[in-house]
C-alpha cells in the first residue's frame, strides 16, 4: 500500500518535466528581434547599473521555436511559418524554465461582446422587479457570536475580541424563515437596545446581523445607521438581501453623527489585526444581493479576509477530508449572485470586494474615495461585468482591479480618474478579459497595467494625462490594443517589457508568470506623450499597424525599439518585432491540485484499500475528492469512516445527506447521522443541532426522533442504516465501543433532568466556543504571517534607494541621477500640458455620464466630476 500511495506523488511530480520537439534557430536583427541582449552578440555592453530598471540577459542567440509532443509537427511549422529561420534544425529536448524561445506577437483570443444586449437586462426598473412584494415571518433569534460555527471564524475573530476586551454583549441577530423589512423587524423585536427607531425612515443598527438562507431582508427608502463607536456590528448573509433608495453609513452612537475612520499611516492601512472593527457587509455562499440607488459610507476595515466594506466571498474547499459540515453545506449552495445598480460608494475600506464570484454585475455606481481600491476583484472570479461605473480618487491604489485568477470579465465603459496607484490594473495570472471604451485619466501611475496576464483585449479606451504610462505591458502574453486613444501621458504611451520578479511587492506577489511579453497595436492613436509613444524591454515582441503616433518632446519609439525607427517609418508603421523569452509559467508555491491521470491512481488506491488503512483513506480523500467531485465517491469517503466510528465523518454524512434531501424523512434520516456524533461525544454537532431550524426544515420534535433512530441503529450494532452499503465489517471491538456509547449517552440524558434530546444537546454545549486556543492561535498565526510580509516590503521600500545605492555600482549614481533629471523634466512637460490634458477630457465625461445616468436614479453631474478631478 505504501508503494502504491508514493506512486501517486511521483506520478504528480512528473508532470513537472517533459520532452519536446523544437526548431533552434539563428536570432538577430534579421529576424528582428533585438540583438545586444544575447552575451554572445560582439555589440553586447555590461551594465553599468541594473538596479533602477533590470535587465534581462541571453547567453547566445540561439532560441528554440515552438514545443511539440512529435517530430512532425515541428517539421511541419518549420516548413510552413512564415519566420526568417537562420540554420535551423529541430531538436528533441527537456522543456526547462531556463530555456529561450522566440516569442510571437499573436493576437487575444477575446471576442468583443454585445454589451447593450447584457446592460439592457439591468436597467434600474428590471431590478425593482426583483424586490418582494410580500412582508412576513417569525424567524427571530439571538446568537452568541462565539457559537456561530456556519460562519468564516477570521471574520469574526476581530469583533469577538473586541467585544471581549470592552465586556460588551457578543449575541448576533438571527432572521431565518422570512421575508422581512426594516419596519416590520422594528415592531417584532421591539427592543431599542438591537434597533432603535429615531424617526420614520431613520433606523440605528446596534447588533450584528445574520441572514440565513431562509430568509431575506428588504431595506426600501430608509436610513440605516450602522453602529459604529462605541460597539461595530457586521452584516452577513446566506440569504437575500434587497435594498434600494437608502443610506447605510457608519454611525458614532455616543457623539451622534458620522464616524470618521481614524487616520492611519499608510505603511499601516494593509496590516490586519491593528484596525478597530468597523461595520460591513459580506454575502456569503448561495447569497443573492439587490442594491439600488443606495449610498454606503464609512464601511469596513482591513483584516485577513473580506471586512472590507461591501462584500462578496464564497471558499471553495480543495484538500479537506470531511468535505461536508455545516459550514461547507452552506458553501455547496454555489457562489453569491450580486447586482449593484447606481449606488454610491465612499470612505469605504473598499468600496466593492468580492472573491471567487460568479456572473456579478455592476453598473452606474459611483465610487469614490475609498480608503484601498474603489472596485476590487479577485482569486478565480470569472463572468464579471463592470460596466458605466465612476471611479476616483482610491487613496492608496487602483480604480478597478482584477487580481488571482478572475478570467472572462468585462470592464467597460467606466470613468476611472486620479486613483492613487493605476486607473485599470489588471494581474496575477487575470487571462481571457475584454476591456472596452473606458475613459481612465489623471491616475497617479498607469492608465491601464496589465501583469502576469495573458489574453487580453483592450479596445477603443481612451487613456489620457496619467502620471506614469498610458498603458503597461508586462509579463504576458496574447495583449491586443485596437482603437484607443492614448494621449498626453507623464512617461510613454505604451510600455511593453519582460522582467524578473524576484522580491515580493507591497501589495501581493505574482502567483505565477513567464518570462515572456507579447503584444499587438493596431489602430491606435499615441499622441503627446511626455517621453516615447511606445518603448519595449527585454526582448518582449510587438506587432504595429497602422497607429498614428506623434510625439512632441522625445523620439515616438524608445529603449530596444528605437533602432527599428527607420524599418517602422519605412513600412508606414507596420512592423514585427519577435521576442526572446519563457512562455512557460512560474509557479509560486504548490497550488493544491494535481492532474487527473494522479487523481485517478488515487481513486483505484482508495477503492483497494482496506477498511482499517485509515491513513490511506484520510489521505487519498483529501487528494481526489476536488478534482472528481463525484457524490459517489465523496459518499464512498464517509461511509468508510463511520465504520471506523469517527464521529466527524458521522457529523459529515448527516450534511452530504441534507444536499440531497427531498422529504422530511430524508433530512430526518440525515439529522441522525449528525445525532449519532453527538452520541460519541462531538459537543460541535451538539451545537449544531441547535441551529439547524436556521437552514433546513425540522423542529425540535424532528431532532427528538433522529436521535431515537440513531439510538435505535446503535443498539442493533449498525453504523449506517440498511439501505446505504457498507463493505466495512465491524470488529468485536468496535461492537464493543458502539455499545459502550449508546449507553453512556442514554445514561447521561436520563440522569441530566431535561425535557428531551434537544435540551441536552443545549445543556452539553453549554461552554462550547468556536475559539479554541488552537483556533486563537492559528488566527494570530495567520495575521502575523499577513503582517510580516507587510512590514518587511515598507521597510525595503522605505531605505531602498539609500541602501542600494550605498552598496552599488559608480555607474548607479549616474543612472540613478539621470533618472531623477528625467523625472523632473517630465513633469514639467506634464503641468505645462494639463490644461490641454482636461480639455481633452472634457468632451469624454458627457458622452460617458449620459451613459452612466442611464442606470442612476440620482444623476450624477459633470461638476461632480470636476470636483473629483479638483480634489486629485
Amino acid at each position: 500500500m505504501i508503494k502504491k500511495l508514493l506512486l501517486v506523488f511521483i506520478v504528480s511530480i512528473s508532470l513537472y518535466a517533459g520532452k519536446c520537439f523544437s526548431i533552434l534557430t539563428q536570432t538577430g536583427l534579421f529576424t528582428p528581434v533585438y540583438p545586444f541582449n544575447f552575451k554572445q552578440n560582439l555589440n553586447y555592453v555590461e551594465s553599468q547599473c541594473d538596479l533602477f530598471d533590470e535587465r534581462i540577459v541571453w547567453e547566445n542567440n540561439l532560441s528554440y521555436v515552438g514545443c511539440y509532443k512529435n517530430f512532425e509537427d515541428a517539421n511541419y511549422t518549420l516548413h510552413h511559418l512564415k519566420f526568417n529561420f537562420l540554420t535551423p534544425k529541430i531538436v528533441e529536448h527537456n522543456a526547462t524554465l531556463k530555456d529561450q524561445y522566440v516569442i510571437f506577437p499573436n493576437s487575444s483570443t477575446v471576442k468583443p461582446k454585445n454589451l447593450n444586449y447584457i446592460l439592457n437586462k439591468y436597467k434600474p426598473e428590471n431590478i425593482v422587479n426583483k424586490f418582494p412584494k410580500k412582508i412576513y415571518g417569525n424567524g427571530i433569534d439571538y446568537l452568541k457570536l462565539s457559537k456561530i460555527n456556519f460562519l468564516p471564524r477570521v471574520n469574526l475573530y476581530e469583533f469577538y475580541k473586541f467585544y471581549r476586551k470592552n465586556n460588551f454583549s457578543t449575541k448576533v441577530l438571527v432572521l431565518y424563515n422570512g421575508v422581512y423589512s426594516i419596519d416590520y423587524l422594528y415592531k417584532k423585536i421591539n427592543n431599542p437596545s438591537i434597533l432603535k427607531k429615531i424617526d420614520e425612515k431613520t433606523y440605528v443598527l446596534k447588533r450584528p446581523l445574520y441572514i440565513s438562507p431562509t430568509a431575506s431582508l428588504v431595506v426600501d427608502n430608509k436610513i440605516l445607521l450602522l453602529e459604529t463607536n462605541p460597539k461595530p456590528i457586521f452584516i452577513m448573509y446566506h440569504g437575500n438581501l434587497y435594498a434600494k433608495n437608502s443610506k447605510f453609513i457608519a454611525w458614532d452612537i455616543k457623539y451622534n453623527k458620522f464616524s470618521k475612520r481614524r487616520n492611519l499611516k499608510t505603511n499601516q492601512i494593509l496590516l490586519a489585526g491593528v484596525q478597530k472593527p468597523r461595520p460591513y457587509f459580506i454575502g456569503l455562499a448561495g447569497s443573492k444581493t439587490y442594491f439600488l440607488n443606495n449610498l454606503f459610507k464609512g464601511l469596513g476595515f482591513y483584516s485577513i479576509s473580506a471586512t472590507n466594506g461591501v462584500s462578496q466571498i464564497y471558499f471553495p474547499r480543495d484538500f479537506v477530508t470531511n468535505e461536508f459540515n455545516l459550514y461547507t453545506y452552506l458553501n455547496s449552495k454555489g457562489r453569491p449572485l450580486g447586482v449593484y445598480i447606481g449606488n454610491t460608494f465612499t470612505q469605504n475600506m473598499i468600496g466593492y470586494y468580492s472573491t471567487d464570484s460568479n456572473r456579478n454585475i455592476l453598473i452606474g455606481n459611483l465610487m469614490y474615495e475609498n480608503v484601498i481600491d474603489n472596485i476590487s476583484i479577485a482569486n478565480n472570479s470569472k463572468n464579471i461585468l463592470i460596466a458605466r461605473n465612476i471611479t476616483a480618487n482610491a487613496k492608496l491604489s487602483h480604480g478597478i482591479v482584477f487580481s488571482t485568477g478572475v478570467k472572462n470579465s468585462t470592464i467597460a465603459q467606466n470613468i476611472t480618474i486620479g486613483n492613487n496607484n493605476s486607473g485599470i490594473m489588471i494581474y496575477n495570472l487575470s487571462n481571457h478579459n475584454f476591456v472596452f471604451d473606458n475613459l481612465s485619466a489623471l491616475n497617479g501611475k498607469m492608465g491601464l497595467s496589465l501583469q502576469e496576464s495573458d489574453d487580453s483585449l483592450v479596445l477603443n479606451n481612451k487613456i489620457i494625462g496619467n502620471q506614469v504610462d498610458g498603458v503597461l505591458i508586462r509579463n504576458a502574453l496574447k495583449v491586443t490594443l485596437k482603437d484607443n486613444i492614448i494621449s498626453y501621458n507623464e512617461k510613454n504611451g505604451i510600455e511593453v517589457l519582460t522582467k524578473n520578479i524576484k522580491l515580493f511587492t507591497v501589495f501581493a506577489s505574482p502567483f505565477g508568470y513567464h518570462r515572456a511579453t507579447s503584444a499587438q497595436l493596431f489602430e491606435n492613436e499615441i499622441t503627446n506623450n511626455m517621453l516615447y509613444a511606445i518603448t519595449v524591454k527585454n526582448n518582449a515582441a510587438l506587432k504595429l499597424k497602422g497607429n498614428k503616433v506623434i510625439n512632441k518632446y522625445y523620439s515616438p519609439y524608445g529603449a530596444e525599439l528605437n533602432i527599428f525607427t527607420a524599418d517602422i517609418q519605412k513600412q508606414n508603421g507596420r512592423f514585427t518585432l519577435y521576442g526572446i523569452g519563457n512562455p512557460f509559467l512560474i509557479l509560486k508555491g504548490f497550488s493544491g491540485r494535481m492532474s487527473m491521470k494522479t487523481a485517478k491512481q488515487a481513486k483505484k488506491i482508495f477503492i483497494d484499500a482496506s477498511c482499517s488503512n485509515d491513513f490511506v483513506s484520510s489521505m487519498l480523500a483529501k487528494l481526489y475528492y476536488n478534482k472528481y467531485k463525484n457524490p459517489l465517491l465523496s459518499k464512498r469517503v464517509l461511509i468508510r469512516g463511520i465504520s471506523l466510528i469517527h464521529p466527524d465523518d458521522m457529523d459529515a454524512f448527516g450534511y452530504y445527506k441534507f444536499i440531497y434531501a427531498k422529504s422530511k424523512n430524508d433530512y430526518i434520516e440525515g439529522l441522525s447521522y449528525i445525532a449519532q456524533s453527538v452520541i460519541f461525544g462531538n459537543i460541535n454537532a451538539a451545537n449544531e443541532i441547535l441551529q439547524l431550524k436556521y437552514f433546513i426544515p425540522v423542529n425540535r420534535k424532528d431532532i427528538n426522533n433522529a436521535f431515537k433512530l440513531a439510538l435505535d441503529r446503535l443498539k442493533h450494532y449498525k453504523l449506517i442504516s440498511t439501505n446505504e452499503n457498507s463493505k466495512c465489517s465491524l470488529t468485536n471491538k468496535q461492537k464493543s465501543i458502539i455499545e459502550t456509547a449508546w449507553k453512556t449517552f442514554t445514561f447521561n440524558v436520563e440522569n441530566s433532568n431535561v425535557k428531551d434530546y434537544f435540551h441536552y444537546c443545549k445543556l452539553i454545549s453549554k461552554n462550547y466556543t468556536i475559539f479554541t486556543p488552537d483556533v486563537i492561535a492559528k488566527i494570530k498565526y495567520a495575521i502575523k504571517r499577513k503582517n510580516e510580509l507587510k512590514f518587511y516590503n515598507y521597510r525595503k521600500h522605505r531605505h531602498l534607494a539609500k541602501k542600494l545605492l550605498e552598496n552599488a555600482p559608480a555607474g548607479c549614481y549616474k543612472a540613478y541621477a539621470r533618472i531623477e533629471r528625467l523625472n523632473n523634466t517630465l513633469k514639467q512637460y506634464y503641468q505645462t500640458e494639463k490644461p490641454r490634458i482636461l480639455k481633452t477630457i472634457d468632451p469624454y465625461i458627457e458622452d460617458y455620464l449620459k451613459m452612466i445616468n442611464e442606470y442612476r436614479l440620482n444623476k450624477i453631474s459633470k461638476r461632480k466630476i470636476y470636483e473629483l478631478m479638483q480634489e486629485n
